[in-house]
């Protein structure tokens, strides 16, 4: 069900004059999707980062939307999507997904852009942001991850419940993931479950270590303008990360979406995109 959808929004976009392009940066294989500026005074650059077992697609709901911002792209995280990963490598680390992101600016964008990153994404956003502000406009996250909260312990349950023992797991995730959960969804159990169940999410989750995560303060050395923005009903997320961005963000511009979950692009896509353009036009 999920790859059928999936062949559907990308056909449905590139009808709608969507480009979906390929290129090799370092030495990965990466899947992108590209829209023109609407129009020829929308001239920054807007980089789509999406979460853990998700792919591009998840912004197709905003592509046309943040194009009056400028060029448009969505990548493919290596090892999700189209994308590949490192000969011989199963997955990749934070740092080299950082790497990654930066690279591909650097050589398929040109000028920073303004980041716009989901749960990792949002999470890989920051980072850049802080190690090479140079390298990004702005950044609005969308219910990132990454807080380091009360340590490792903290995030016990949430890497308990991504290994998706089963399908009652999978229901579950649903209800954290979304304010109100998409009938469609629970005809795709299996291969919802089998995402979860690939390598680049289990091993990246295993790997992860202390040092990868924000630290207190940490945020608060932010260069570039940064945009929060949270679904109310998020429970996918461990308890206490939108407290721990709101907080240690410096003087971030703030959205709270009520009845809305973890994908606030697939769930608000019209506000979450109208407030990513307000917060273009105040800050870039």
């Amino acid at each position: 069900m999920l790859p059928l959808i999936a062949g559907l929004t990308r056909r449905a976009l590139l009808r709608r004059g969507v480009m979906m392009r390929e290129v090799r940066v370092n030495d990965i294989g990466l899947n992108y999707y590209v829209l023109a500026g609407a129009t020829s005074s929308a001239q920054v650059p807007v980089l789509l980062l999406h979460g853990i077992a998700d792919s591009a697609l998840t912004w197709a709901l905003m592509l046309r939307a943040l194009s009056a911002i400028g060029p448009v792209y969505a990548l493919d995280l290596p090892g999700f999507g189209l994308s590949g990963l490192p000969a011989g490598r199963r997955y990749i680390t934070l740092a080299e997904y950082v790497a990654v992101v930066e690279a591909f600016i650097r050589t398929v964008i040109g000028p920073a852009p303004l980041l716009v990153g989901n749960s990792l994404g949002g999470w890989m956003a920051l980072q850049l942001a802080l190690k090479m502000p140079q390298r990004a406009r702005g950044v609005v996250a969308l219910d990132p991850g990454g807080a380091m909260l009360n340590g490792r312990p903290s995030w016990e349950p949430f890497i308990e419940t991504v290994s998706v023992r089963d399908l009652n797991t999978v229901r579950r995730i649903y209800r954290q993931m979304f304010g109100s959960v998409p009938l469609p969804l629970y005809f795709g159990q299996e291969s919802f479950r089998a995402l979860f169940l690939r390598d680049p999410v289990t091993q990246f989750v295993t790997a992860a270590l202390e040092d990868d995560f924000f630290q207190p303060g940490e945020l608060r050395h932010v260069q570039v303008p940064v945009g929060l923005v949270w679904g109310e009903r998020d429970a996918f997320l461990p308890a206490g990360s939108f407290e721990f961005f709101r907080d240690e963000l410096p003087e971030p511009e703030l959205l709270v979406l009520p009845r809305c979950g973890h994908l606030p692009q697939q769930e608000r896509p019209r506000a979450v995109a109208r407030f990513v353009r307000d917060f273009a036009a105040k800050h870039l």
